[in-house]
């Protein structure tokens, strides 16, 4: 124990500043904070902390220790008594359960998880980023100060290379903004553009998406899908102004939209000045049949915001996300940063600065690529009996990391009941409409990064094996 910072009313003459401290340091024992054999404070040490006498600790310590509320041991100090901790103590009350919204699903209440926000942490390239982070941390002081909020200069300048190498993006450093997560970004943009705009979003999308602009109080349209993404003609008729697009692997449909819708969405941004396009290149990194479509941004960057993260191509726990923003946007987006501060640390982002310039993030996506091909490879082969004989179609299996089944309603029905009597985590594609309704509850999400082989085996096993085709 070093010391204890103790509210003393020097003015109260009712109750001497003595006593003060000995009822501090008794309740502290009697609640469990300060623990049996452990140290307090010496005298002296103490006395100069509060600013009293060493006279005033000396009657405190010696009330307790008359008590036996302490002890002292020679030429040590003094301690909590073990026998009056043991004979006060309350029964500990019994630990507050978190929320179902808190409890870590993957880890605690589920024994398999197709889930579709998980990687392969196992293939992290730690040795690596171990090195490059050392190399950071002795590169000098001057990573101590506070950054630029757009994010480190030395990062943007290495994502404008690789994105323009990579995704065709169009831009330069001074356009991107680095923050921690595309929640955290898509704070920001709700600060820049006007309020009175309404933003489009996909349905079925990504629900975080949904619950971040809402709670930004935004206006919202929900844009249905065909098979080449959101449909331009109900977008028109929507009257929306911002529409929020992932087009290389749509999620959770896993849609890629081709060159030619991508060209229609264009023209419609470009029917009005205060039109843009947000393009969430969503595990564009991750196509696994076929190099990746250009990015829309590089089509037109005077009216696409590009975004995008590493939570998916590194990992999840990396918050390191980044938006390209139209040069229209430029000045307003400086002048509403000047009251922030960027959200994720220098050290981290020179970090990854030097793993992208050293080729070491290229490197590592194709190693994932291949890894994720097989898995996926393995896990279509092994459904395939199933899927024969059950009368299941298969779908978003050329991009993303996760397969969408669908089956006769019957038979999801008794599939999801099967997932929750094995406690396997899977999802239905109902669940990602904006409104509740029996729209895709026939169409189940099963995702495969994050998950070995030999638990895809014995979760599919349990989900299908002894089904039959027709009423169930």
């Amino acid at each position: 124990m070093n010391n204890f910072t103790i509210n003393l009313e020097r003015e109260d003459r009712k109750i001497p500043l003595y006593e003060q401290i000995y009822l501090f340091i008794c309740n502290e024992i009697k609640s469990g904070r300060l623990k049996a054999d452990e140290k307090l404070p010496s005298k002296r040490s103490l006395a100069a902390h509060l600013m009293i006498s060493l006279n005033t600790v000396e009657t405190a310590y010696s009330m307790l220790l008359q008590e036996g509320y302490i002890y002292s041991a020679p030429r040590s100090g003094y301690y909590v008594s073990r026998a009056f901790v043991e004979f006060s103590l309350p029964e500990k009350e019994p630990p507050i359960e978190p929320p179902a919204s808190e409890t870590r699903t993957s880890e605690t209440r589920f024994k398999y998880g197709f889930l579709t926000n998980t990687v392969d942490t196992s293939s992290f390239p730690f040795k690596t980023w171990a090195k490059l982070g050392k190399e950071v941390l002795y590169s000098g002081q001057s990573l101590l100060s506070i950054g630029d909020p757009s994010g480190d200069v030395t990062l943007r300048e290495s994502l404008c290379k690789y994105l323009r190498e990579f995704r065709a993006v169009d831009c330069s450093p001074s356009q991107i903004v680095i923050g921690a997560g595309i929640e955290y970004l898509l704070m920001l943009l709700n600060r820049i553009i006007p309020h009175e705009l309404t933003f489009a979003v996909e349905d079925p999308g990504y629900g975080k998406t949904r619950a971040v602009l809402l709670g930004g109080r935004r206006k919202l349209s929900y844009i249905p899908l065909d098979h080449e993404g959101m449909s331009p003609s109900c977008l028109s008729a929507s009257g929306a102004d911002i529409a929020y697009i992932t087009p290389s692997c749509q999620f959770p449909t896993g849609i890629i939209m081709p060159v030619a819708r991508r060209l229609e969405l264009i023209s419609w941004a470009n029917e009005y000045e205060y039109r843009y396009i947000i393009e969430d290149d969503y595990n564009s990194e991750f196509n696994l049949m076929g190099k990746p479509i250009p990015s829309l941004q590089g089509m037109d960057s005077d009216k696409v915001i590009y975004m995008s993260t590493f939570s998916r191509s590194l990992a999840p726990s990396i918050r390191i996300a980044y938006m390209v923003l139209p040069k229209v946007l430029l000045k307003d987006t400086r002048d509403m940063l000047s009251s922030y501060s960027s959200t994720v640390s220098r050290f981290e982002q020179n970090t990854l600065a030097r793993f992208i310039d050293g080729g070491y993030l290229n490197r590592h996506i194709n190693r994932m690529k291949t890894l994720y091909r097989r898995r996926k490879e393995f896990f279509l082969e092994y459904l395939k009996p199933y899927l024969e004989a059950l009368d299941i179609t298969v779908s978003g299996d050329t991009a993303g990391l996760h397969l969408l089944l669908t089956m006769p309603k019957a038979l999801a029905e008794e599939v999801y009941r099967r997932a929750e009597a094995n406690k396997i985590k899977l999802y239905r594609l109902s669940e990602f409409y904006a409104e509740e309704s029996d729209r895709g509850r026939n169409t189940l999400l099963l995702g495969f990064a994050g998950t070995e082989k030999e638990d895809l085996k014995n979760a599919v096993d349990l989900l299908f094996g002894n089904l039959q085709s027709g009423p169930i």
